[in-house]
């Protein structure tokens, strides 16, 4: 049986918020040394982000880091969140914050 195989500089394992900046950073250093190396982040998801922003709120400051263009690059982040609330949904009653 042959086999397929494909060879990278660095393999990160997982496309959540860690692996996906540590690719983009990896990426960002080496252009800027003018060396380029080959990336590969693999992902147990049907797509990378599978498993990452549905519906979650995000805190952008590390992104403004890592990518300070990330607006005007089109990222599909509309909503700004005005408000922080939680509702703990306990007996006997649920219970919300700030709390009073």
């Amino acid at each position: 049986m042959e086999r397929e195989i494909m060879e990278y500089d660095v393999v990160i394992v997982g496309a959540g918020p860690s692996g996906l900046s540590a690719a983009i950073r990896l990426k960002q250093l080496t252009s800027e040394q003018e060396h380029e190396i080959s990336v590969c982040v693999l992902e147990k998801g049907s797509e990378v982000g599978a498993h990452l922003l549905s519906g979650a709120v995000l805190e952008p400051r590390a992104l403004n880091e890592l990518i300070p263009d990330w607006k005007e690059k089109g990222a599909p982040l509309n909503t700004p969140a005005t408000v922080l609330s939680h509702c703990a949904m306990s007996p006997p009653r649920p219970m919300s914050s700030p709390w009073p």
